[in-house]
């Protein structure tokens, strides 16, 4: 199958590198465009005018002086490969990106916008502090013919591993998590004033659901697998 591989943590990353060994050792044909430094957090930003340098670091593995999205945007549209791809992964991801953070995820951004372009999209994530990106990869690489089989046109799949992981999937609605943050202002001699984050509050909300949200799944020990749709909605009034 022929892969190709982005992520939000950048091309250096142990997660990227992991899931790029393991999916070469299954037999898989990968490639790599990611971004040059961290950009976690950054969302669907992009590089709407001017330019971005890529750079070639081994065969068909580059690094972008963008965002994740601007590595699917470029990287596909500027004849870096010369073959297309059955499948694009965005990860592994150091940390989660469970509900809300589907909003805020560069992990996220990069399967969106493959999926915007009609491929075959996952973003993958896994929780806790120490990763076990192996594992992770391995349990992937091991199912990916049927994540790819569920994959529907206008949707790419969000799953996250827990550091617990017991070895099973479980399909996952996505969650509601809310952020409190905490702020500090500082006046400066300049005239500006400085303000600082200095930590927040999380809370989950537990809403009932036909099936149970991420973020229960990744609690409960298994992998949470999500279909996310990729292009913004409506509610009837």
């Amino acid at each position: 199958m022929r892969i190709l591989l982005v992520n939000d943590d950048g091309y250096k990353s142990e997660g990227i590198n992991t899931l790029d060994r393991i999916l070469t050792e299954s037999g898989h044909s990968v490639s790599v465009v990611a971004p040059e430094r961290e950009q976690s957090g950054k969302s669907h930003s992009m590089t709407i005018y001017g330019s971005i340098r890529a750079f070639k670091y081994k065969e068909n593995h580059y690094y972008l002086s963008g965002t994740p999205a601007d590595c699917i945007i470029f990287g596909m549209n500027a004849s870096l490969f010369d073959n297309d791809f059955d499948l694009i992964i965005s990860g592994i991801n150091h940390g989660y990106n469970l509900s809300t953070d589907i909003i805020y995820s560069g992990t996220c951004a990069g399967a969106r916008q493959a999926s915007l372009f009609g491929y075959k999209s996952i973003a993958v994530s896994i929780g806790g502090r120490d990763y076990d990106f192996s594992k992770c990869a391995n349990s992937l690489s091991d199912k990916l013919e049927y994540f790819i089989s569920i994959i529907k046109d206008g949707t790419f799949l969000n799953i996250n591993f827990p550091p617990n992981f017991n070895g099973e999937f479980r399909e996952a609605s996505i969650g509601d998590i809310e952020y409190y943050d905490k702020f500090e202002s500082q006046s400066s001699e300049d005239g500006s004033i400085l303000i600082t984050n200095t930590g927040m509050e999380i809370v989950k909300k537990e809403v009932e659901e036909d099936i149970p949200n991420d973020f229960k799944v990744c609690k409960s020990g298994f992998a949470s697998i999500t279909l996310v749709k990729n292009r913004v909605g409506f509610v009837r009034i």
